[in-house]
Parts: C-alpha cells; structure tokens; sequence
C-alpha cells in the first residue's frame, strides 16, 4: 500500500494549461455599390448623419472644384451643391458646418444651404492645404502637404500650429483622444511624400511619436478610425486600402486603384466609403470585423 501511496505521489502533475490568445478578427470587406456618374476627381468623402447624405469634393483638374452630395444607396442626389471651388480636396463635419480645404483656404459652409460662410485664406505662395479633422472642443486642424505644417482654426484665428522637422510633407489627419494621428515622413526621408508612416502629437506638449515604427509605408492619405481601436489608411500613389492594428502593424485589405484617397467610416452602419481619384469613383464597402 506503501508502494503504491509512494507511485501515486510521484506522478507528474497535470500539465497547467496556457492561455489562448485569439488573433484579432481579420478585416472583411464586401463589395455594397459603385457610384461613377457626376464624379470628377473625388477627394474625400463625409457621412451626414443628421440628413442621412454624404458629401464628396471632387477637385477636377481641368475646371473649378466642387462638393458633390451622394445617397447612402449610391445615387448622385446633386453633384455640384458647392461649386466655382478651387480644388478642394479634405472635408470635414464640425456640428452643422462643412470644413473645406481649399487649397489656400479653408471654408466653412452652411449644411442646410450649401452657402459659404467664412473664408480663413492663408496669404503667400507657400500654402497648400489638404486634410482635414475636427476636435471635440471644436478646434480645426488641416496638414498642408507641400510645405509641411499643420495650421489650425481656433477661437477665429487661423494659423499654424505645428511645423516640425520630423512631420514632413503631411497628408491624412486625425484627432483621437489627446493626440493628433497623422501620415507624414521625418527627415531621413529624400523624397517625403511617398515615405509617410503614421505617427500621433501630443496636444500636452507638441511632441511626436511613430505609432509603428519609422519605416516609410508609401504616399499614406487618409487616417480614419475603425472604432474598434484600430485605422483605415489609404496609400494614393500605390492605390492601396489598408488596416492598422497597435502591434500589428499595415495589413492591405484590397487595391481600388491610383488616388485612393480620402476615406469615411461609419460606425453605426459598419459602412467604408471610399473616393478613388483617379478613376473618378466612390466605393461603398461593408465592413465586418
């Protein structure tokens, strides 16, 4: 009995198991509508959710610029709401106002009227807005893209707000929590606006840090929360749609074409828009993450 209370005793103890980390969902996108008619160069794209519409600057390389207003089912509903525009290119909501990057100027323009209501013009030749993005407390902040800095609208002044050596050339832009997201190169970069990487500046102290690594990522454009954590970039010059997960890294999602641009997620229905410029295309992708 001895021997046997012994043998048991020295059997090894059940293995303890380890837990399981799950791999994050991947990203699955499924084809809803194209809408092609009444586009011309489409920039950017920004759901309504009070008037259930999304609007679309379509820059038009050989005329005036315009906003263009789309339905949620992909019907052209007016494709020059605002016209006689310069070039616009990011559009933004901030309550029941329209913020235009214009290429030296950023608009402000009435939802229910399409009128414009203020011009905040940027004087000199070294100027050339592209994004847009909105703070909670109602600031504005837009990245000029050729002469890298970052302006911002706040309390009715419009000036810049951050220029630095290592945010170069900037293109997408976006206010998440107490940072502001951006697509931008640093200095080690001989030609800038194809080595953007994401990076995050602090409201606190103005400084700035890579969210992945510094390794150049492509001509990045637009930077749009998936509301789960992560980011939907786009890459115009490589035509490329990508996800960003923290840890993870880009992982490319599909490839509409040159001038994917600037993209619109939309929580509440899990629906991606995006422009695709040169081929004078809006896409509306259901996402399922």
């Amino acid at each position: 009995m001895l021997l046997a209370v012994f043998s048991i005793g020295c059997q090894p103890a059940a293995e303890e198991e380890m837990p399981v980390e799950e791999a994050p969902a991947p990203v699955v996108l499924t084809d809803v509508w194209v809408l092609e008619e009444g586009l011309n160069r489409p920039e950017s794209a920004v759901y309504d959710a009070a008037r259930d519409v999304l609007y679309v600057s379509n820059i038009n390389f050989d005329g005036p610029g315009s906003i263009a207003k789309v339905s949620t089912d992909g019907m052209m509903v007016d494709s020059m709401w605002v016209s006689d525009l310069s070039a616009p290119k990011g559009i933004e909501l901030g309550g029941d106002i329209l913020y235009v990057a214009d290429e030296n100027t950023l608009l402000e323009i009435d939802l229910d009227s399409g009128e414009i209501l203020a011009e905040h013009v940027v004087e000199g030749d070294e100027v050339y807005l592209n994004d847009v993005t909105v703070g909670e407390d109602g600031a504005v902040y837009v990245s000029d893209s050729r002469f890298s800095k970052v302006y911002a609208l706040q309390d009715g002044s419009f000036d810049v707000w951050l220029e630095h050596g290592n945010v170069l050339v900037p293109n997408g832009v976006h206010v998440i929590g107490d940072e502001l997201y951006i697509a931008a190169a640093d200095s080690t970069a001989e030609e800038p606006g194809q080595a953007r990487y994401l990076q995050a500046i602090s409201f606190a102290d103005m400084s700035v840090r890579a969210l992945h690594g510094t390794e150049p990522e492509g001509a990045l454009d637009a930077v749009e929360p998936d509301g789960m954590g992560g980011l939907f970039v786009s890459d115009w010059g490589g035509g490329r749609l990508l996800h960003f997960r923290d840890g993870e890294g880009l992982t490319l999602l599909r490839t509409p074409g040159q001038g994917t641009a600037d993209v619109e997620f939309v929580t509440d229905t899990q629906m991606l828009y995006v422009p695709v410029m040169m081929s004078d295309q809006l896409l509306a992708l259901k996402v399922s993450m």
